[in-house]
């Protein structure tokens, strides 16, 4: 299935829509086809899922602390997730 599909396309195949953006791991956009509207994006329950739980990391400053010890010879790697 095409990733971009017009509202009247999205309405048609709804449930096979949601099937494939999980199976797939795939986002689908619902693209309208008057000029200066906006569309939508279709994803999988994982992959919203996996989206908020990065936000609320990053949110946390988890990505900094990784990036900063990116370099250390030598981790526990136990110990360094134990402090974030």
């Amino acid at each position: 299935m095409d990733n971009v599909v017009t509202p009247t396309q999205g309405r048609k195949d709804f449930f096979k829509i949601i099937k494939d953006v999980n199976r797939d791991k795939r986002p689908v956009i619902i693209k309208p086809t008057k000029n200066k509207e906006k569309g939508a994006v279709v994803i999988g329950e994982d992959d919203w899922k996996a989206i908020q739980e990065t936000l609320f990391l990053v949110n946390q400053g988890v990505d900094k602390q990784v990036r900063k010890r990116e370099g250390d010879e030598e981790e526990d790697f136990d110990k360094v997730w134990n402090e974030l």
